[in-house]
């Protein structure tokens, strides 16, 4: 009777099962999972760690397996994490260089082997990679100089760029160049110095704008960085010389730190990368290139031997007078984390 009894509770279970919207998803063999190497050149800005974490999650949700390393500015340690995740099975390489030259040697160990290779926001170069997923960065160059001519439209300027290992450097570098030009040209504004960063290593431009302050001292109106940390140096630099609210100052991520020092007046502006959309498409295209897809992509980039598929995201300058409505209203920082040291 008692056989009975749970014979007919567990039949009445899967009737009323049956009658629900839900269908479980087949997980089917281990073998047919999908497998992304996520290969990191750094995790040491914020922004690195926030992509490695969305990934990570938009990946679970995909049903994706993903193999994440990050070689810690080490491009001999980038190489030989790539060969482990190709001798681990890897299906896709995500590869998001230390040294956009170095790299080309994980891109050809991977391709060696049948792998189809994502450079993720920073390109190989001279790899022929399947495709470059990233931001316009020759217009976050372009628009770091024009949010900073608006507050100060002549004096001495400086430019404090990352290292020429990231190619994203040059392309900011054009970016900032062709707003710069024609304000140098007409007198308007001076070029007093520039320097490109190893490591984006917050401490060299730390002591590089110190030394520039005893040279030109309050003759220095701007100053362009390469991202929100080397801008994090320049304005504790500023700050030792009391000047952090007299300089005009750019960067880009749009770090929670750095949202900060907008909203008190430290920092003029950053760029806001929205990492979310990067990692969606990335995603979408590790799925199409294992099931042999046509990738739909904008534009070609040069990388120095061959043009590579292109498929870039837009950016958004971000200032005290539209951060509620860009980062804040995008999720991207809470409200009360941002404005944590007032306004």
């Amino acid at each position: 009777m008692k056989k009975l009894i749970l014979a007919l509770f567990v039949a009445g279970l899967v009737l009323a099962a049956g009658c629900t919207d839900y269908e479980p998803i087949p997980t089917g063999d281990q073998e047919d999972k999908v497998i992304v190497g996520f290969s990191m050149g750094t995790l040491m800005e914020d922004r690195w760690i926030r992509d490695r974490d969305i990934f990570l999650a938009k990946a679970k949700q995909e049903g994706i397996e993903v193999i994440v390393n990050n070689a810690n500015r080490d491009s001999n340690l980038q190489y030989k994490q790539v060969m482990e995740m190709i001798n681990q099975g890897i299906d896709v390489l995500v590869i998001a260089p230390n040294d956009c030259y170095s790299e080309v040697r994980c891109v050809k160990a991977a391709k060696d082997r049948g792998i189809p290779v994502i450079s993720y926001d920073r390109l190989v170069m001279n790899a022929d990679v399947d495709v470059y997923i990233s931001f316009d960065h020759f217009k976050v160059g372009k628009l770091m100089a024009q949010e900073l001519i608006k507050k100060a439209p002549e004096g001495g300027y400086l430019l404090v760029s990352g290292p020429k290992s990231d190619y994203n450097t040059e392309l900011i570098y054009q970016g900032v160049m062709s707003v710069l030009e024609s304000n140098i040209e007409s007198g308007k504004i001076s070029l007093l110095g520039e320097t490109w960063v190893e490591g984006w290593t917050r401490e060299t431009a730390y002591q590089y704008v110190s030394d520039q302050l005893e040279m030109y001292g309050e003759d220095i109106k701007g100053i362009i960085c390469g991202n929100d940390s080397l801008a994090w140096g320049v304005i504790d630099a500023l700050s030792e010389a009391q000047m952090a609210e007299q300089v005009v100052v750019s960067g880009q991520d749009a770090d929670l730190v750095a949202c900060q020092r907008i909203v008190t007046g430290k920092q003029t502006m950053t760029t806001y990368k929205p990492i979310q959309e990067l990692v969606e498409k990335t995603v979408k295209v590790c799925v199409d290139l294992v099931n042999g897809k046509d990738i739909m992509y904008e534009t070609t980039i040069f990388d120095g031997t061959y043009d590579v598929p292109y498929i870039y995201i837009d950016v958004v300058p971000v200032t005290r007078e539209n951060i509620d409505e860009t980062v804040i209203k995008d999720g991207f920082h809470l409200y009360e984390d941002v404005y944590l040291n007032g306004k």
